[in-house]
């Protein structure tokens, strides 16, 4: 294979690594499992308007898979609790945002996992580009474990300036910004955020070292193969 294909994709896929194993942690997040095991905490905050966990739950529940499944509006704006309407005309448009966001980041997911596998298996099908194949995984790994450490400490240090960057870089100024008695913010407490950051940022960090040590351990292994065979 041309030295300059195999560079190609050695970049691609240390670009595309870090992709990966970001948005596929956020991915594992956006389920009810995840709802469940934040609501058991003891630590979790209570909704001082009077929502119990149960329903809660189930609230927050269908919120998500509105935004996970792409469900179209009318499953959130036809939601009631008692006789009014859960989420205002306000909260309906920020989530009609964070759905487009995700989806675009769930797209992004799979082009990038589909051109890293297609790559990864030219460079596997390709007998003299294994070594290279390690070292992208290798670097890919420690691309991502790097940005995470970083953005995880940025996240515990300086928590309000992280969300409110966050935010601004992803929504339109003011549109994510609402009452404490709203309905967005009685399911979703800032104490979410925070631990959804760092639990992000812990299997991040986790599947970048596995992925770092996969490409160390074959890279060690191609050499000493070369070397006896040379």
């Amino acid at each position: 294979m041309p030295n300059s294909l195999v560079n190609l994709f050695k970049i691609l896929l240390i670009l595309f690594i870090p992709v990966i194993l970001v948005i596929g942690s956020i991915r594992l997040l956006v389920t009810d499992g995840y709802l469940a095991r934040e609501y058991g905490k003891t630590s979790f905050p209570d909704d001082p308007y009077g929502f119990d966990r149960d329903r809660r739950l189930v609230y927050a529940t269908a919120n998500f898979r509105y935004v996970r499944e792409n469900q179209p509006l009318e499953v959130l704006a036809d939601q009631k609790s008692g006789e009014a309407a859960l989420y205002n005309p306000r909260e309906l448009k920020h989530m009609q945002d964070v759905q487009k966001v995700y989806q675009s980041a769930w797209r992004a997911w799979q082009l990038a996992l589909g051109l890293s596998v297609l790559a990864g298996l030219v460079m596997v099908w390709s007998g003299d580009t294994h070594t290279a194949l390690a070292s992208a995984l290798k670097w890919g790994g420690l691309l991502s474990a790097g940005l995470i450490v970083v953005i995880g400490l940025l996240a515990v240090l300086a928590w309000r300036l992280w969300f409110v960057a966050f935010h601004r870089i992803f929504f339109a100024s003011g549109t994510w910004v609402f009452n404490t008695s709203d309905t967005l913010i009685r399911l979703f407490p800032e104490k979410f955020w925070f631990d959804a950051a760092l639990t992000i940022s812990g299997l991040t960090l986790g599947a970048g070292l596995v992925v770092t040590l996969i490409g160390l351990v074959w890279g060690s292994r191609e050499k000493i193969q070369y070397a006896k065979i040379g």
